[in-house]
């Protein structure tokens, strides 16, 4: 049977190799995680373990972060084969002309792509027909072969693996515990991915569903097996888009949740879709925080270029109802796009003040070609293509706007903005500043005390997770970088569909 490691560089559990190392332990092979920041020497931790198989985990930005390491790999373990996964694979076959790296991609759901992989791979057989994979073609040209039907019953599948990541005392320790139980968005915005791939992740076949959710007796089941095993969590965090993807959904999980597991949790929410009965029903399921897209203060944004779908009428309501029942509640918001200007930036951070969240995650906008918008920003030159911001979209914009420095700084500074007596007047003036550390920091402290405090994360916690993935939000990660930012970016080139 094959040894399959999977390497991420963020401190982070990812719910898809959890999934992906259960399905190949289910079948008799061996699977593992190496995460980079929890191994004093990374290299040498992956080689002793001796894999068949490499697998990437890869957002655009950070799909190249391990490639020195493989190809020092490679030289020792001569039958290594690496094969990507994850989203920039799934829009971009570029990986795939590193011929001294990457051997294969995966497009889509995963699970049963590479298992078909191994299995190949360990027969010697061909990869070239395999559903969901992509491959280099003997022209030189990547070829990615057509999507097999996603998974329906999510409670087909086994438990998600979590002892790969729970090996590492930081994670197992940590009071607050990362679960997914649904797969799939209600929205189609146009900044995200999810709208291209509810065309281009499911196989057309009739009655097929991108948005799916396990059945609640499922996920009873999965915490309770975790938490027999690591009795030390206290609160479970759900990341899924929504936990309100299916009416009547959260009514079964408030009844079932508290008398079963009975841990709080905290959950990002939908509220085009929210009722105030949803509402009530997650405060007795023993919900404390809720996070929400916000995005933009402007509505024609909101519903005309980002397609987010819900009015004023429901970013004005909700939250009153959240306060009413007693839940804190977050949003998320994006600066720079090009749908915006200036002021209608400064615009999101007085609809904050209005609403009164309990925090705010502002995050720079990136144009991918993945994305409906990113395609468009492309393709009308928005973007600066020279320009090396590494993989966050906390750091930098590319996007030429005369006003870049400012909105940087907004994004900085925007909790100040939203919290501080007086603080859009203050931070009119400071944008006009070249940049600087200390907006930065402003930054990560309204991030940390938000994120740590109002959802219950704990503060030492979130301190110690914010400096082992620092450098992913601020800097460089993994071995040097040398590329650029036109060797990293999302290319979203056509391939050949067989």
């Amino acid at each position: 049977m094959a040894r399959v490691a999977f390497i991420v560089t963020t401190c982070h559990e990812f719910e898809g190799i959890k999934v992906l190392s259960s399905i190949l332990k289910k079948h008799g092979h061996q699977a593992d995680c190496f995460v980079h920041s929890e191994e004093k020497d990374y290299y040498q931790a992956v080689l002793e373990w001796k894999p068949d198989v490499v697998g990437i985990y890869a957002t655009t930005g950070q799909e190249a972060w391990a490639y020195g390491y493989i190809r020092r790999w490679k030289q020792e373990l001569k039958h290594l084969k690496v094969v990507m996964g994850g989203p920039h694979p799934s829009h971009d076959l570029e990986p795939l002309l590193h011929t001294d790296v990457v051997d294969a991609t995966t497009k889509g759901e995963a699970e049963y792509a590479i298992l078909d992989l191994v299995h190949a791979w360990e027969a010697g057989r061909s990869i070239r027909e395999i559903p969901n994979v992509g491959w280099l073609g003997d022209d030189g040209k990547p070829v990615q072969n057509p999507i097999r039907p996603v998974i329906h019953d999510l409670d087909s599948l086994p438990f998600p693996d979590v002892d790969v990541f729970y090996k590492y005392p930081f994670l197992r320790g940590k009071r607050v515990m990362q679960v997914h139980v649904s797969r799939g968005c209600q929205n189609s915005c146009t900044y995200c991915s999810v709208g291209l791939m509810k065309k281009d992740w499911v196989s057309g076949r009739r009655g097929e569903k991108f948005n799916r959710q396990k059945s609640v007796d499922y996920v009873c089941e999965e915490m309770n097996d975790i938490i027999a095993r690591y009795p030390g969590f206290r609160m479970v965090n759900f990341g899924d888009a929504a936990l309100n993807m299916t009416r009547g959904w959260i009514e079964e999980f408030a009844e079932k949740w508290p008398k079963r597991v009975g841990l709080p949790f905290a959950c990002n929410i939908n509220i085009n879709y929210l009722r105030e009965s949803d509402i009530i029903a997650l405060k007795q399921a023993g919900c404390v925080s809720v996070q929400f897209g916000l995005e933009s203060g402007s509505e024609k944004v909101r519903l005309e270029i980002y397609k987010k779908g819900y009015t004023d009428d429901i970013v004005y309501s909700i939250p009153k109802l959240l306060r009413k029942h007693k839940i804190t509640y977050r949003t998320n918001n994006i600066m720079g796009s090009p749908a915006e200007t200036l002021e209608d930036m400064f615009e999101t951070a007085r609809v904050n003040k209005r609403i009164k969240p309990n925090g705010c995650t502002v995050l720079i906008y990136r144009p991918f070609r993945s994305t409906v918008l990113g395609q468009e920003d492309f393709k009308l030159g928005r973007v600066d293509e020279q320009k090396d911001i590494g993989p966050s979209i906390q750091n930098d914009s590319m996007m030429k706007r005369a006003d870049v420095r400012e909105v940087v700084n907004l994004q900085k500074l925007f909790n100040v903005a939203v919290y501080v007596p007086g603080g859009e007047t203050i931070v009119r003036q400071l944008i006009k500043l070249p940049r600087n550390p200390a907006f930065d920091f402003t930054l990560l402290s309204f991030l940390w005390y938000q994120h740590a405090v109002v959802s219950g994360y704990g503060m030492l916690d979130d301190f110690k997770l914010g400096l082992k993935n620092v450098r992913n939000i601020f800097g460089k990660s993994g071995e040097k970088r040398k590329q650029s930012f036109l060797d990293t970016i999302d290319t979203g080139g056509e391939a050949s569909v067989r």
